[in-house]
């Protein structure tokens, strides 16, 4: 049996697929049920006014570390980045926030640029994360030079040498720095969802190309300011790159290829690549795993979330790929009893870990009231049935 390791050693262990100790296990909870578990409301733990400079709250991203420690699983810091470090000519945003009568708040930011105001609206319930009520970008060509000017030019882009909050997490689990891919981006920056993206890069391809390779050059050099630090990996973004909304055509043609360039940046300074797409993904699996030095994907949703089989990918690119995943968070995850998620767990166990390279885990984010009991159960499968020897 291998000595016991920290659970950052085991992920790492398991990034590099090789066997650790026992099989890690690092369920998808996020920011629902970390901010239920702190007993504070939503729009509080978000709104908190604290230095932060990644995903979430500096109080969200404790409370998650409080949530890893209370069900004794192993961390995925997913919170963290780099201060950028802005030029006092570069326009900013300038927020607003405005309490409910019924609870929660209200964010209006506006930032004033050379070419007009650019302007966003985030509501934060107390019940529940926020969500964007308005996006920067309404109309493509009047505003996206606005947005621009706000993320600054090339010349100016800098970021401070080292991480503010590593140490929340320690040897919890490992520390990552989240990067969106292009169309991810794009969605979180544009009026009308999906379908305004998809007309954009259907009316408009020569333009969004430009956009696109404005926006690579911005996240590759976050990214290689990030491995300069020395992050344990850096974890991709693609929750709305999905294949349940977008094709693999716009997937190759517009992320692969960011892909492709961030893993090969991660593997050359020795750092892990971790590609997050959620939903409808087998298509996505097939490419990064033959046209790309990722390291690790996640969370190969089932169905009917999803459409991977995640067995069949262990056996077809468990040679190239660590597997995080795959247990259903909206319906299975709320409803099953603990004894069903013990039976699943060591089903996952038995078709993922031979040989190393799995994480234990779920679908995308397991919803605010998932059963304690649920969590703990695929705990204990991982720390008893998980063991290697």
């Amino acid at each position: 049996m291998s000595e016991q390791m920290t659970p950052r050693k085991r992920m790492l262990a398991s990034f590099a697929r090789c066997e650790p100790d026992r099989v890690p296990v690092s369920p998808d909870i996020s920011a629902m049920v970390p901010v239920r578990l702190a007993g504070r409301p939503f729009d509080e733990m978000f709104l908190d006014g604290l230095p932060h400079h990644g995903y979430a709250s500096a109080s969200v991203a404790e409370a998650y570390v409080n949530a890893v420690r209370y069900y004794g699983m192993d961390g995925w810091y997913i919170y963290g980045s780099l201060e950028e470090i802005i030029p006092e000519d570069r326009p900013r945003w300038e927020s607003r926030v405005v309490p409910q009568p019924g609870g929660g708040q209200i964010r209006y930011q506006v930032a004033t640029t050379p070419y007009g105001p650019l302007t966003r609206t985030t509501i934060f319930p107390r019940t529940e994360p926020p969500w964007e009520a308005e996006k920067p970008i309404k109309d493509l060509k009047r505003d996206w030079p606005r947005l621009r000017a706000v993320i600054g030019e090339d010349e100016d882009w800098r970021w401070a040498p080292d991480f503010q909050d590593r140490h929340r997490i320690g040897e919890l689990g490992v520390y990552s720095v989240a990067v969106s891919i292009p169309q991810d981006w794009w969605f979180f920056q544009r009026e009308g969802g999906y379908n305004a993206l998809f007309y954009d890069l259907a009316d408009d391809k020569a333009y969004m190309q430009e956009v696109f390779a404005f926006y690579t050059r911005y996240a590759l050099a976050r990214i290689r300011a990030a491995l300069a630090a020395r992050p344990d990996e850096i974890m991709l973004g693609g929750s709305a790159s999905s294949l349940s909304v977008s094709s693999p055509a716009l997937f190759r043609m517009y992320d692969l290829p960011f892909i492709q360039e961030a893993a090969r940046l991660c593997r050359e300074a020795g750092v892990f690549s971790h590609l997050h797409v959620c939903g409808r993904s087998m298509a996505i699996v097939e490419m990064v795993a033959e046209e790309s030095d990722v390291d690790v994907i996640e969370p190969l949703e089932e169905p009917p979330g999803g459409d991977v089989d995640i067995a069949e990918v262990k056996r077809r690119y468990g040679n190239r790929l660590c597997l995080k995943g795959n247990i259903n968070t909206f319906e299975f995850m709320l409803r099953a009893t603990p004894e069903q998620v013990r039976e699943k767990a060591r089903r996952l166990i038995d078709a993922c870990a031979p040989g190393g390279g799995f994480v234990l885990s779920t679908g995308d984010q397991c919803g605010r009231d998932t059963p304690d009991a649920n969590l703990f159960a695929l705990v204990e499968v991982a720390q008893t049935y998980g063991r290697y020897r």
